[in-house]
Parts: structure tokens; sequence; C-alpha cells
């Protein structure tokens, strides 16, 4: 009987170890995920904060779903790969401020809505860098945009500041053949008021994510522009 008491007492501390020594395995795992992750919200913190990316357009030209492919591709958990979102938004009417993180930099996107138009000058200083999106989906649409596109290349306050005409919805089935966008864009004429000037034009899809990787592209050459 003694035998059989030390045995079960032995079975007994060993299973009491193996348990002790489980807890404390997991603890520590528990303890250095954490630490990680701390480690790694306090580096994205430290990282210096590269500029604001103001993003303007008029009504419905898709600046907030733009804002949402631009989250998606920043995003860690996102592969940088062209994919269609959810395209329900609601017509911005204020200002809405996004902080994103892509490679090592971290910046800022403003998105002023377009029945704003009359006061967007008043984002204009402090900005890096300035997106303007134009739905090339139809000829008003796209004769709407020409307009206030020279607008703000006549600005003063953005001489000097890196400038972006983003032609949205080329997906669309009634996206305008390219002889007509630059008719109604007058290409030409812009493509001449850009000599020895920052700025570019680019073709995209926010729906699809088409083209957001050459926008990023412009986004981090811009900022550094900025910064030099």
């Amino acid at each position: 009987r003694l035998i059989l008491l030390i045995a079960r007492c032995t079975r007994e501390r060993v299973r009491c170890f193996n348990l002790a020594l489980s807890c404390s395995l997991v603890f520590a795992f528990l303890s250095w995920s954490l630490f990680v992750g701390v480690m790694l919200r306090a580096r994205r913190r430290t990282r210096p904060h590269c500029g604001e990316v103001l993003v303007l357009g008029c009504e419905g030209s898709g600046k907030t779903l733009l804002c949402r492919q631009l989250e998606r591709w920043c995003s860690s958990a996102a592969a940088a790969t062209a994919q269609a979102i959810d395209s329900k938004t609601v017509p911005s009417v204020g200002v809405e401020l996004l902080e994103l993180l892509h490679g090592n930099r971290r910046f800022s996107v403003r998105e002023v809505g377009g029945v704003m138009q009359p006061v967007w000058y008043r984002y204009f200083e402090g900005c890096s860098a300035v997106v303007f999106v134009a739905d090339s989906s139809s000829a008003a649409a796209a004769s709407s945009a020409s307009i206030e596109w020279y607008n703000l290349l006549a600005a003063r306050a953005l001489r000097g500041t890196p400038t972006l005409l983003l032609l949205n919805k080329r997906d669309h089935p009634t996206a305008l053949p390219q002889p007509t966008l630059q008719l109604l864009l007058r290409t030409p004429e812009c493509e001449l008021h850009m000599r020895g000037l920052p700025v570019a034009m680019l073709s995209i899809s926010a729906l699809t994510g088409e083209g957001m990787g050459s926008f990023l592209e412009w986004i981090g050459g811009a900022l550094s522009r900025a910064s030099a």
C-alpha cells in the first residue's frame, strides 16, 4: 500500500509539474506577443510624419471610394493587389482625415467634399501634395472637372506643390474614349502647362483598385519631393 501511495503521489506531482510548465509556456508566449505588438505600434508612432495629401474633386468623382482603397492598400492585412470594394458611399459634405502608413512613410490624407469647393483654398497651405479626382465616365463630369482642375493649377498657394490629375472610373461602361477625354480636359494644353512643374496625370479605378500601385508610387515621390 505504501508503494502504491508513493507511486500515486509521484504521478500527481508529475501531472502538476506538467500543468505548471504548460501554463508557464502559455504565459511566456502571450507576454512575448504582447511585447512584440507594443513595440510594433510604438515603432509606427515614432516614424516621422511625411506630410499631408489633399484630395479634391467635384461631387460624385469617387474621392471617398479612392480613400477607402487607399486604406485597404495601406493595411498590413491586405495584399497590394487590385480588388473591387463596396461601392456604397455617402457624398462627402465636410472634411475627412485619414492617417495612413505605407512602407516606411506615415502620412495624412485629407478629403474635402465637392460641395465645399468655394472654401477649398483654406486647405491649400500646409499640404504636401494635391490630388484632383476627375470623373471620366461622362462628358458633363469631365467638363466640370476641367474647369476646377485649371482653377487649381492657377492657384498661387499651390505653386511648386506636387499636383496630380487622377482620371477615375476608367472601368465604367460609359468611360469616355481617350481622344474625347483629351479634348474635354484639354490635355495638350495641360501638358504644355506642366512643363517645369511638379504636375502629373494618372488613370485609375477607385472601384476595382486598378492603378493604385502607380498612385501610391506617385504619393511616395511627391512626399519625398515636398520634404526635400
